[in-house]
């Protein structure tokens, strides 16, 4: 029986070494709040993303303490009072690319794909879809996506004292070069 399991495992060693991931641990997410009165934004350079071709699998994990304002102040009211960082540490996104296979990973090139997944953030998680880019040079993989959300999708309470400041609507950027 173990000759058996040596020779499968030995069978198996060449596709599993062409599975191929890619990953970082230093992704960057930024996002921009903006009405007629104020603007803000924050960015984060510590997100943890990967993608398996072979599957269509993709992942995000962002620490939301990782995000870094111009003012200590709108950084602290973000983590203690929108985002509740001692409950919820960490937005997760879990999905596929739906269009994987137009992408090709051995040639330079800019390939238009869509992913479709649940974004947990707030402890509130919603299925959706985001249009992005997977970007190849010599080897190297960058995800790259623009897309909005909404505060109250995810139960963010905005205080009425400053609705006027803080908009629902949040536009979000991510640019998150990965290595195998």
């Amino acid at each position: 029986m173990k000759k058996y399991i040596f020779i499968a495992a030995v069978a198996l060693m060449p596709m599993l070494s062409n599975a191929q991931v890619y990953k970082t641990a230093a992704g960057k997410i930024s996002f921009v709040s903006k009405t007629s009165i104020e603007e803000f934004s924050a960015n984060n350079s510590q997100v943890e993303a990967a993608i398996a071709p072979a599957n269509n699998q993709l992942q995000f994990r962002v620490p939301v303490n990782g995000f870094v304002f111009k003012s200590a102040l709108m950084q602290k009211h973000f983590q203690e009072n929108y985002m509740e960082t001692s409950r919820f540490q960490y937005s997760n996104f879990k999905g596929k690319i739906k269009n994987m296979a137009a992408v090709n990973f051995a040639q330079n090139g800019e390939y238009p794909v869509e992913a479709v997944g649940q974004l947990t953030m707030h402890g509130v998680t919603k299925d959706i879809t985001v249009p992005g880019r997977v970007v190849v040079k010599d080897g190297a993989v960058t995800l790259k996506a623009n897309f909005r959300i909404k505060c109250s999708d995810y139960q963010i309470k905005i205080p009425a004292a400053s609705a006027a400041s803080v908009s629902d609507d949040i536009a979000i950027t991510v640019d998150c070069a990965l290595a195998k």
